[in-house]
């Protein structure tokens, strides 16, 4: 297996953890300030990476320090603007809004730095985005002003994405992810302040429980992992598994919440993770591949 092919499946992996603490979020939160969830997930995720790799944190030089910086700097915006957006809109709105960054990468891909995109790629990203499309739009899509701020926050996770990947090749991505991840609590720790529902120590066990997966698992493991795939995978490859997501979510929430799974999520699912094998087949290499065997059987 290809070191593309085993970071590809651990970023699926990773996707999971993401649907999973979705469900553990959503009952942890409650009716607290989102922002000091945020706060300590990535505060513990942080902390947790710094020690587990903490001779590799002891180079860490000036401009890899910079390069952590300016790719914390548009995953922290991302999460406060889609915060806020839910806030005004609907969870389905959202989620939909936010996966539009799937379409958003390759075209910024192409149009900014002049990077070619397969044309496989376009058409799984097409097909990924309909998918998405089935799972989150089964009681109506509402556009509201909330959806203006998750807008915004598509762009700022797109561009979080291009970073890395402009970065990947550059600085150890571990050193990187760990000022990024740390820009992102303390960031997050800022915005809890002005927000009036923040409780710093809740006495909710659900909400450390939650913190402590959506740290180690769903952003410890997810961030480290993606910051080392994208030396292998190319930004829109990333980006389609994001959309594992959702799927994932809808599993733990029938497995967790005693949610129904419905015949619109499954073929949602289906379409997302076609467009992913599709998205891993060279046609081209295929075609080659058969005209050889049928040259060498005549």
């Amino acid at each position: 297996m290809t070191k593309a092919r085993f970071f590809f499946l651990l970023l699926i992996l990773g996707t999971a953890f993401w649907g999973v603490s979705f469900s553990l979020v959503k009952v942890g939160v409650g009716q607290g300030s989102p922002f000091v969830f945020l706060a300590y997930k990535f505060g513990l995720a942080a902390m947790v990476l710094a020690i587990a790799f903490a001779q590799r944190l002891r180079r860490l030089s000036l401009n890899a320090m910079i390069a952590g910086m300016l790719i914390g700097l548009p995953l922290l915006l991302g999460t406060v603007l889609q915060t806020i957006g839910l806030q005004h809109t609907s969870v389905t709105n959202s989620a939909f809004i936010t996966g539009l960054d799937v379409l958003m990468i390759p075209l910024f891909k192409w149009g900014l730095f002049r990077r070619a995109v397969q044309g496989r790629v376009w058409f799984s990203c097409g097909l990924a985005l309909l998918g998405l499309y089935m799972i989150v739009t089964q009681n109506g899509l509402r556009l509201s002003v909330g959806d203006l701020w998750t807008m915004a926050c598509a762009v700022f996770f797109a561009a979080y994405v291009l970073t890395v990947g402009y970065f990947a090749n550059r600085h150890d991505p571990l050193q990187t992810v760990i000022v990024a991840l740390a820009i992102c609590g303390v960031g997050c720790g800022l915005a809890a302040t002005f927000d009036a529902r923040a409780i710093w120590i809740p006495r909710n066990t659900f909400f450390w429980s939650g913190v402590v997966f959506a740290a180690l698992f769903a952003t410890a493991f997810m961030y480290g992992v993606q910051s080392s795939a994208q030396r292998h995978i190319p930004e829109e490859k990333v980006a389609l598994t994001y959309l594992c997501e959702p799927v994932f979510a809808a599993l733990s929430g029938v497995v967790l919440l005693g949610e129904a799974l419905t015949s619109r999520t499954v073929i949602g699912a289906g379409l997302i993770l076609s467009a992913m094998f599709l998205a891993e087949i060279d046609f081209r290499v295929l075609r080659r591949k058969s005209a050889k065997r049928q040259t060498v059987g005549t």
